[in-house]
């Protein structure tokens, strides 16, 4: 990375971790673009070319998370796992990473189902984010079916868009589990994913396991 480049994503951290300060503070409606520029110290014009609206902040924030859990997740795969201890950790490692900001994520929610914005689950912005995760995902199958862990359905689009529902659903469980550390969170992650992928074996899921952390 060339010199400018990095003085960029410096930039755009900063203003980055000192808008989700905000946002958690004030709260995402009350926080405005001038307060985000005051307070990281950055010319109002430079935050704008940086980040038009607060969406844009909340997408750069989603992205860079992204980033972060793919390369966590790649460090430390166990590469002889069965796919569901695999599944289990990536997503493990997203709610370790989104754990700092959940006051956040509950606010965003609120504009998240407004259809015109850019936070919306099927606008262009999310739906690439969706692509690269369940990209990624989908590596994960390949390799599995590699291994002869699955048979070749020759349906892995609906195997992955149904994933996709499912992860929605355990990052809401999570949101609103209110268990001693999100343990049912981690109980019921543990339970689904064994189910469902003993499903797609044929096979009858095991009893008297205690579930991952």
């Amino acid at each position: 990375m060339g010199r400018r480049e990095t003085k960029k994503e410096a930039t755009q951290k900063k203003i980055l971790d000192v808008s989700l300060a905000l946002f958690q503070k004030e709260g995402f409606g009350k926080t405005a673009m001038r307060d985000i520029a005051r307070k990281s110290g950055i010319a109002l014009g430079t935050t704008y070319n940086y980040f038009p609206t607060k969406e844009h902040l909340a997408l750069y924030f989603f992205e860079r998370a992204l980033d972060e859990v793919m390369a966590r997740y790649r460090k430390e795969e166990p590469p002889d796992a069965p796919l569901e201890e695999k599944l289990f950790l990536l997503l493990s490692i997203e709610l370790e990473k989104i754990a700092p900001y959940e006051e956040f994520l509950h606010l965003i929610l609120t504009h998240a189902v407004v259809p015109t914005s850019r936070l919306h689950p099927s606008s262009l912005d999310s739906q690439r984010l969706k692509g690269r995760y369940l990209d990624f995902v989908g590596k994960l199958l390949e390799d599995s079916k590699d291994k002869g862990e699955f048979a070749s359905y020759g349906f892995d689009s609906m195997i992955l868009s149904a994933f996709w529902v499912f992860h929605l659903g355990i990052m809401m469980f999570w949101l609103n589990d209110a268990s001693r550390k999100k343990e049912e969170t981690y109980i019921l992650l543990d339970k689904s994913l064994r189910f469902i992928l003993n499903a797609l074996r044929g096979k009858a899921p095991p009893r008297g396991r205690k579930p991952r952390r």
